[in-house]
């Protein structure tokens, strides 16, 4: 497999999609990445909740974690795979914590990751969890190796920087017979193939859905990664995959996306079961869920 980590420092040569935010460049072996890195580095430890207003409230509550079924899905997933009471658990890019409160719920030991301050703060003081402002990669977790049962990645690894690095660092955390999940956006999905085809129809006038999956916009997606590219960074961390499938789900509510498109509730409200019916006879399974255990 490519180290893909070197492969983002060095980001040379023409991109093969130019897009309105972002340049996106493949690899020889097919790695799609952008030229942009955060400066995650400079994020401070400390969590400051003065920017946690009325408005970044509701947008946590009725945007970030308006969809129910990315939850029930996430915890369906746990629960296949490893007992939740008693576990102590670990979750990477928390956002404002109802993934953790749900596992607190089941009987599990919490923390979290948030480099976010309103909603690491949202997190702790909403939800009463532990969580730290560092990133996995930080040398703040050399001391937690072996420490977690269930680490998880939920819609986070298309926004790091080094993904083989992300990952390598999260699989140091978990026990012996430990495991880590992941959710992310496939590139072997229809949304994704259907943007190259488009843009090289086009030549580069149409990318469709390629534009909406990456930006260099501070923590946007900076790579969508293949099935056989997960598997691999999952077994080069030293864990044996699991599970590794695509599934259907969006990060918001039908709805959410119908009044981007019409801007008119009455207009929704038509269209809402038709789109429902849409996705039930056609489950575009855009994204994939990929489980490894620590061996």
């Amino acid at each position: 497999m490519e180290n893909i980590d070197e492969l983002k420092r060095r980001a040379s040569g023409e991109p093969r999609y130019k897009l309105s935010g972002a340049n996106v460049f493949v690899s020889p072996g097919g790695f799609h990445y952008i030229d942009h890195l955060d400066a995650v580095e400079a994020v401070s430890p400390e969590i400051d909740g003065s920017g946690l207003t009325e408005a970044e409230i509701a947008y946590i509550e009725t945007s970030l974690q308006s969809n129910p079924e990315r939850l029930t899905n996430q915890i369906a997933a746990v629960k296949r795979n490893i007992a939740i009471g008693g576990m102590k658990a670990l979750d990477i890019g928390c956002g404002g914590g109802l993934f953790l409160a749900a596992l607190k719920r089941e009987g599990a030991h919490v923390t979290g990751i948030e480099l976010s301050d309103t909603r690491a703060h949202y997190a702790k003081s909403k939800h009463g969890i532990e969580v730290v402002k560092r990133p996995i990669e930080d040398e703040y977790w050399g001391t937690f190796a072996n420490s977690f049962d269930i680490v998880t990645l939920w819609d986070v690894i298309e926004h790091v920087n080094f993904p083989q690095a992300t990952l390598k660092a999260a699989a140091r955390t978990l026990k012996p017979g430990g495991v880590l999940l992941i959710d992310t956006p496939c590139r072997d999905a229809f949304y994704h193939r259907f943007g190259e085809l488009t843009y090289r129809l086009s030549r580069g006038r149409y990318p469709t859905f390629l534009n909406a999956m990456y930006s260099a916009k501070p923590f946007g997606h900076k790579q969508i990664l293949s099935l056989a590219e997960m598997r691999g960074l999952l077994e080069e961390a030293g864990l044996q995959v699991i599970e590794l499938k695509r599934f259907h789900e969006l990060s918001f509510p039908y709805a959410f996306y119908l009044k981007k498109l019409v801007r008119s509730e009455s207009l929704v409200k038509i269209l809402l079961p038709f789109v429902r019916l849409f996705f039930v006879v056609f489950p575009i399974r855009n994204k994939m869920l990929a489980a490894g255990r620590k061996k």
